[in-house]
């Protein structure tokens, strides 16, 4: 199951920056997000009806959330930003994709995660591709 969802999480993605990339050579980023957030609310009820009947929301849950969500409309309007301006779709995508380096990081110092020597090398392999992707 963590396979078919590591897959389809990554084809989700692509596939999202490439139709955000269409859709901000058509219109202005913000106008995207408003797009956004209008689905966002049309699916308030479906997230609530596939919600645990027994979970609760808890506060510090929601504040992390909304750290989460302000976090997330930052890089997607910045993002869009950056595929208006320009015609590197690819190189963006795969610029932004070193992401998860900060993520590990993070998860490391904060949140008692093991670091072996396969993540020291993968986050590596991940700079130096980025080194080498942005080099002209």
């Amino acid at each position: 199951m963590n396979r078919f969802l590591i897959v389809a999480t990554i084809l989700s993605f692509g596939l999202s920056a490439f139709f955000r990339k269409l859709s901000v050579d058509k219109m202005h980023p913000y106008h995207m997000q408003i797009i956004s957030a209008c689905i966002y609310l049309a699916l308030i009820p479906v997230w609530y009806n596939l919600a645990p009947k027994h979970s609760s929301v808890d506060i510090q849950g929601t504040i992390y959330a909304i750290i989460t969500t302000c976090l997330h409309i930052c890089g997607a309007v910045m993002f869009g930003m950056l595929l208006k301006s320009s015609n590197s779709t690819g190189a963006f995508s795969v610029m932004i994709s070193a992401a998860p380096v900060i993520t590990t990081a993070l998860s490391i110092a904060f949140l008692d995660e093991e670091f072996e020597l396969k993540h020291l090398v993968a986050t590596l392999l991940t700079l130096s591709g980025l080194t080498l992707f942005n080099m002209k």
